[in-house]
């Protein structure tokens, strides 16, 4: 099962021929928690998780710190992929790294912030209304987004069987990278003979 691309396709003409490419999330670069810049080259050829997380709310924010929490130790043996949580509340790098600590997020889990109406506006442009998402009920999704930036997969972020649903995909996804790759290379062998 292959899984699907979210967004809208966008039409390519190139030499008088029409074709059609998936929809890829925006450029950014936000602050990490190390002060340094994080932007979307950072994420090149990198499988990554994110979510939009208001820090301060203690609803729903604590349910999907332990779900990503859930989703880093189930993936502890993929070092390239990456768990991103936007900070929708918070430009400080040390209020970032209170968080953090606070819910024990693991080495390849990266916190980033903004300037809040930059954030949310992120999210909504980039995330939300290309899929036709509502975000209206609060951002509660997990995104996984494969290594070309393309979204491939949507999932509640507080609740367990879809969290587990995005582990199985996340192995789907690398999975068939390494069958591409495994083809390309039995193909440059074989073109080497």
């Amino acid at each position: 099962m292959l899984l699907p691309y979210y967004g809208p396709k966008h039409p390519l003409v190139a030499e008088e021929k029409k074709d059609t490419s998936y929809y890829r999330i925006p450029d950014f670069e936000f602050t990490g928690q190390s002060g340094s810049a994080v932007n979307s080259t950072f994420f090149h050829n990198r499988i990554w998780i994110c979510c939009f997380q208001h820090l301060n709310d203690t609803k729903i924010s604590p349910s999907m710190a332990i779900l990503m929490n859930r989703v880093e130790s189930r993936t502890d043996r993929d070092t390239a992929l990456r768990l991103v949580t936007f900070a929708l509340d918070s430009g400080s790098t040390s209020d970032l790294n209170k968080y953090a600590q606070m819910v024990h997020a693991g080495k390849r889990q990266l916190f980033v912030a903004g300037s809040p109406a930059k954030m949310n506006a992120f999210a909504i442009d980039g995330f939300y209304q290309p899929i036709d998402s509502s975000y209206k009920t609060g951002y509660v999704h997990f995104f996984l987004v494969d290594r070309e930036g393309h979204i491939r997969g949507i999932y509640n972020g507080i609740h367990v069987k879809e969290v587990d649903q995005l582990i199985d995909n996340i192995g789907m996804l690398e999975a068939a990278y390494y069958v591409n790759q495994n083809k390309e290379q039995s193909k440059k062998d074989d073109d080497g003979m």
